[in-house]
């Protein structure tokens, strides 16, 4: 399993002049939104494309829409920042709280409901952050009162320690109504009495799920393999060429 959203490429309707929009963003995220950033050149043929996200900012209220012109030279730093230079048609792209850009939509494709649902949970945003700052992610999921919490958040602090910031510690309460949807797309075991501690590499890949004792050593280890191995677990003996 790959943890990672397809970043294809962020106004106030009427107010922000597009020479202002990496202001605007910015602006936006300091205020803890989610940004849907409308992608065009020259504002030409918004109209529709615009409604969409206005109606995924009714759904998501701390959301807000930004319209950037690619064709404006003002623009260039949001346009390189982004990956947005090669696009063809206006498109709508999803900006977490953090300034990470998770996926990106033309007209044709986006719903408003689509749009609300690429936006990641807090915690699915740190390690989303990582990744897009060529960091790997260790995410601990516990329940309050296990006790192997402790040992598990050390191992785990101690191995990006080892990293020297080539890694982050994400802990994820698994009874956390908020993070529902992060811990739905990385299926902990449901059976477990225990912390769970799931390594992902820099480029979003699952490398290896641990359970008490937790090593930092291997936990280390594992977030520097550069590639997933072909089965869950990291056993690779009965896989299936």
């Amino acid at each position: 399993m790959k943890m990672v959203f397809a970043v294809v490429a962020t106004c106030f309707f009427g107010m922000a002049a597009f020479a202002q929009s990496q202001q605007a963003i910015d602006a936006e995220l300091k205020k803890g939104n989610a940004v849907f950033l409308i992608v065009a050149d020259n504002g030409k043929d918004l109209s529709a494309t615009k409604e969409i996200a206005a109606k995924a900012k009714a759904q998501y209220a701390r959301s807000a829409v930004v319209t950037v012109d690619r064709t404006d030279k003002a623009n260039a730093a949001a346009i390189k920042k982004y990956g947005l230079t090669s696009m063809k048609e206006p498109m709508i792209l999803v900006i977490a709280s953090n300034g990470v850009a998770t996926n990106g939509f033309t007209k044709k494709e986006a719903t408003p409901q689509l749009l609300v649902e690429e936006i990641p949970t807090p915690r699915q945003s740190d390690a989303l952050l990582a990744f897009d700052q060529k960091k790997a992610a260790i995410v601990v999921m516990y329940r309050k009162g296990m006790t192997d919490k402790a040992a598990a958040v050390e191992a785990s602090k101690k191995a990006c320690a080892d990293m020297k910031g080539g890694a982050v510690t994400v802990e994820v309460d698994l009874d956390d109504r908020a993070e529902q949807p992060f811990i739905k797309l990385l299926k902990p075991s449901k059976t477990a009495k225990g912390t769970q501690v799931h390594v992902f590499n820099k480029t979003g890949d699952i490398i290896e799920t641990y359970t008490a004792p937790f090593s930092a050593a291997k936990i280390a280890a594992s977030a520097r393999q550069a590639e997933a191995p072909c089965c869950p677990g990291g056993n690779s003996k009965d896989c299936k060429k």
